[in-house]
């Protein structure tokens, strides 16, 4: 059976990057996100970049994705709340980070983690897990 690769996949070296994926993927789809990506993650490679970039270029970059101008803003909070946990990113604290919410966390506990129990409303998450679940069994 074959499976669609989630963008998350893509990322699994760079929390950073897979969590900047989540706040793209808000009200959108990956062929939307996918496309872009490369380009994006040229513009900020790294949460050290991400905060000196400027919002308004950022949000220029992502816009086909829309809501860009709010996504812009939260992948800037999101690198400044790296940058003050210094890349200590945990389960303990993926709640505090700016624009995660219950599809970055689930992602995180999927990816990196690699919890697949993860309960999630997630349809691709939820496929992704049922395909794996299944592989296990």
């Amino acid at each position: 059976m074959e499976r669609e690769i989630l963008i998350q996949e893509e990322y699994l070296d760079d929390p950073f990057k897979m969590f900047v994926c989540c706040i793209l993927l808000n009200q959108t789809n990956n062929k939307q996100v996918r496309p872009i990506l490369e380009s994006v993650f040229e513009l900020i490679p790294d949460f050290q970049s991400s905060i000196s970039c400027e919002q308004d270029v950022l949000a220029q970059a992502i816009k086909t994705t829309g809501f860009q101008n709010i996504k812009a803003k939260r992948i800037k909070e999101l690198a400044h709340k790296f940058h003050q946990l210094e890349g200590n990113i945990n389960l303990s604290n993926i709640g505090s980070l700016p624009g995660i919410g219950k599809y970055g966390r689930d992602s995180w506990e999927i990816f990196f983690i690699g919890n697949m129990n993860v309960k999630t409303e997630d349809k691709k998450l939820s496929k992704y897990l049922e395909y794996f679940n299944g592989q296990l069994s």
